[in-house]
């Protein structure tokens, strides 16, 4: 079966490398395990001997016929992963895997946020450069961004190993990096949608203090004898800018 371009196909060749990106999951036998974008099945043949149950959504229509020619009894949805509903195939926790087509990886990630009630473990393939955000801090400037202050409130994130062009067939024109995450729970303090919104604002005008990034959101005046008004969003952590948004709740609306 040949790569889609279009669809952003790069096909791990390396079974070693597979059976250890599989191995990231943990111990699935006692647990539902859904593949993005399964392609020719190299993960797929480990996840299928040792998952609980098993499902692969699958976009492209050759490689759904592929994989059902080569098992029998595979289940796949042959759909686009960010327009399922995901709780029309899962009500309780399941893990999810994938390489995930690099062009709506970050997509993906937030579709996993959105759903991180019921998705308590996960693992990804992206291109370096984003999967480097996922695991950035405020020291890694350039790196650091919406992501980076997002995923920690609900995942705890870890970098497995990365991967030259080489590994692939066709070989992308970026180095690749696989990242493992696992469910932590965080009680909150501010509404997790303010603190989305803050975040998205605030980097979405990155050069600017937080002071003038956030004047939509909150007046300039109420803000700038707060300890962060002069900061710039890459210089907060994620539970600084929980910490931000209780003050915000705080003197907006009241």
């Amino acid at each position: 079966m040949k790569a889609k371009k279009h669809l952003g196909q790069h096909f791990l060749t390396s079974q070693t490398t597979a059976q250890k990106i599989v191995d990231g999951l943990g111990d699935i036998d006692e647990h539902d395990v859904l593949e993005i974008g399964p392609g020719m099945g190299i993960l797929t043949q480990y996840l299928l001997t040792k998952a609980k149950s098993f499902k692969a959504v699958e976009i492209d229509g050759d490689a759904t016929d592929y994989l059902k020619n080569k098992w029998k009894n595979i289940e796949i949805i042959q759909a686009d992963f960010l327009k399922i509903n995901l709780r029309d195939y899962y009500q309780t926790s399941f893990q999810l895997i994938g390489n995930f087509p690099y062009n709506i990886s970050s997509q993906i990630v937030f579709k996993i946020i959105e759903n991180s009630d019921i998705i308590n473990h996960w693992v990804g393939m992206f291109q370096l450069e984003m999967g480097i955000r996922l695991v950035a801090e405020p020291k890694d400037k350039k790196d650091y961004g919406i992501l980076s202050v997002i995923l920690p409130f609900y995942y705890e994130i870890e970098q497995m190993m990365t991967l030259p062009p080489q590994a692939f067939d066709p070989p992308p024109r970026v180095n690749s990096i696989v990242v493992k995450a696992r469910k932590k729970d965080h009680n909150f303090r501010a509404n997790p949608k303010l603190i989305k919104s803050v975040v998205k604002t605030s980097f979405g005008q990155r050069r600017k203090t937080l002071r003038n990034s956030l004047a939509s959101i909150i007046s300039k005046e109420l803000l700038i004898n707060h300890q962060f008004a002069t900061l710039r969003p890459e210089n907060l952590t994620y539970l600084q800018f929980e910490e931000l948004c209780v003050f915000i709740e705080s003197h907006v609306n009241r």
